[in-house]
């Protein structure tokens, strides 16, 4: 009688390799989420430039379709309880008036029954709500939160703080850019304020800068947090955007994006 051989055992379970390959793949997705999770400061922060760029950009070229002077014009202040600056363009001006803060104004605040030719042109180009990404990021005013930009170059609990913004080009070696780079070009200030933009040579008439801070779910400015600047030079037609990671999610070094 023929000896039967030994019956073959089938093997369904995972090899140790495949159980470490999962594991590793597990691992960084959870390490990516923990990251996402703690960097909304730093996604707050590029929202709101990138929706600012959008702004600035969208009152530049309908300058240069049209041929026409617009005024991009910002009303603040930013608040923690939720009054957010927002920044209105004036269409269609081949000048902008003495009493063009006035009639921006008045649309702002108590819009008339019968609009002058100067408020018919005005329209909102930003007005963010307190979507997430706002709840994690401020435009910082020039007089009402100054103070948010030194806080978030402050040092955090770690003692690391971020790069000084003017200590790195064009910054550090560039006088446009130094000029710029000061309080009194904020383009968002506690009251009315306002750029050209001229619709024959198509360039800003000012410099002025928009900053940009993380901030806490009070909000307020947090030390060591991602930060933004965007910059635009007198008689330019650029839109410079600079981003900081932050120490608290980064490496605190700027960059342009």
């Amino acid at each position: 009688m023929a000896r039967t051989g030994s019956p073959k055992h089938s093997h369904s379970g995972y090899s140790l390799v495949e159980l470490l390959v999962v594991l590793a793949i597990v691992a960084i997705l959870v390490i990516a989420g923990v990251s996402a999770l703690g960097n909304r400061g730093g996604n707050g922060v590029r929202v709101v430039m990138d929706e600012l760029e959008g702004a600035i950009l969208d009152a530049h070229k309908y300058a240069s379709s049209t041929g026409k002077d617009v005024a991009i014009v910002t009303w603040g202040p930013y608040s923690a309880n939720g009054t957010i600056p927002t920044m209105y363009m004036a269409r269609g001006l081949t000048s902008i008036a003495a009493n063009f803060a006035t009639a921006i104004q008045t649309v702002v605040l108590t819009p008339p029954a019968t609009p002058t030719a100067v408020q018919q042109t005005v329209a909102t180009v930003f007005a963010p709500t307190r979507t997430r990404e706002y709840m994690n990021a401020g435009v910082v005013d020039a007089n009402t939160n100054a103070n948010w930009w030194a806080i978030a170059m402050a040092a955090n609990g770690q003692g690391r703080s971020n790069v000084d913004i003017t200590t790195v080009a064009p910054f550090s070696t560039d006088a446009n850019f130094q000029a710029a780079n000061t309080a009194a070009n904020n383009l968002f200030q506690s009251n009315l304020n306002s750029v050209t933009i001229s619709g024959s040579n198509k360039r800003f008439n000012s410099s002025f800068i928009i900053q940009v801070v993380s901030t806490s779910s009070s909000g307020y400015a947090v030390p060591g947090g991602a930060m933004g600047l965007i910059v635009v030079l007198n008689n330019g037609a650029t839109v410079y955007k600079f981003y900081n990671s932050g120490v608290n999610n980064g490496d605190g070094q700027w960059r342009r994006i």
